[in-house]
């Protein structure tokens, strides 16, 4: 009995074999699946973060620490994964493959100096990070091929939520640079240093198109707007205008179409929606949030996977 199992075995494995491969060159041609990273506590209490596939509504853990892991962001090509975590006892960023392997800690600081909201170059050489040390947060920049670190800025204000241009080559991000607790949108350029206001008034969390066209951002106090601001034209528009609340930032999908954002939702609970950008900038009754998450949890932090047209920017 046991001779003829072997003898099926070894008539059998050539052909699982095959099927393996054309199954995996198969899966290298099917285009990119919609794909989002977030934080998430589905107990209240730690945070981890995980994937969602929209086409196969399934998820899967990115991280599995008892210490509290968040603020991912995708590399441009979606193969590693930078995020905060205090597993080492303060806040720190790391790295990782996308599936949550081979995680280590990118830059080695004080114990009195917290780091946060790792976002990725458009090339993929940098990271540039928050920097917090007595209260106020400096913009830094990681260069991951010499492994050399640059502070970009240096004044003792509150510097928060840096995100890229899509040329890589400016970095916007909210200040009370100029006025103690007023906060703007200014943007630094990575060779020169010159820091420019975009935004003035209460406008925060800014995240660019990826065209580079509009500066989507929120504004508002006792619930959240969205903005787009027109880099050619220089003036805003309202985009959605919603009953919700969300100090986070939002994050536009590859081809510019729709926008996703956290919002906070009913006893303690959040979640992960989606908008039509063309919609909402008509004032179209089809302007309407698509919940994206179903489980009742703590959401925050949605972000994209890249695609081939994104990444190579």
């Amino acid at each position: 009995m046991t001779r003829l199992l072997l003898q099926l075995v070894n008539r059998i494995g050539p052909g699982c074999g095959l099927l393996i491969v054309i199954a995996l060159t198969i899966g290298r041609m099917l285009p990119a699946e919609p794909e989002l990273m977030f934080t998430v506590s589905y107990n209240l209490s730690d945070l981890n973060i995980y994937r969602l596939s929209l086409s196969r509504h399934m998820s899967m853990a990115v991280t599995h620490h008892p210490a509290n892991d968040f603020m991912p962001d995708w590399s441009p090509d979606g193969e590693q994964v930078a995020f905060v975590s205090d597993r080492d006892g303060h806040y720190s960023i790391y790295t990782a493959n996308a599936q949550g392997l081979h995680s280590q800690r990118l830059i080695q600081t004080a114990e009195d100096v917290n780091q946060y909201n790792p976002v990725w170059s458009p090339d993929g050489r940098y990271i540039a990070y928050i920097d917090e040390q007595k209260g106020y947060g400096q913009i830094m920049l990681y260069d991951l091929t010499t492994h050399t670190t640059q502070q970009l800025t240096d004044s003792y204000r509150t510097h928060v939520s840096p995100v890229w241009s899509p040329d890589g080559q400016n970095i916007t991000f909210v200040s009370d640079l100029d006025e103690r607790w007023n906060t703007k949108i200014y943007s630094i350029n990575i060779e020169t240093r010159i820091i420019s206001p975009i935004l003035v008034g209460s406008a925060t969390n800014p995240v660019w198109s990826p065209d580079g066209r509009y500066l989507l951002y929120i504004s508002g106090y006792e619930k959240s707007n969205l903005f787009l601001w027109d880099n050619g034209l220089g003036q805003s528009t309202l985009l959605y205008d919603g009953d919700f609340i969300n100090s986070d930032t939002p994050a536009w999908s590859a081809d510019g179409r729709t926008i996703v954002f956290s919002a906070f939702t009913t006893n303690g609970n959040s979640g992960i929606f989606q908008i039509p950008v063309d919609a909402c900038l008509a004032r179209s009754p089809e302007c309407i949030p698509q919940e994206l998450t179903d489980i009742p949890a703590f959401y925050r932090n949605p972000r994209w996977k890249p695609t081939q047209s994104n990444s190579s920017q």
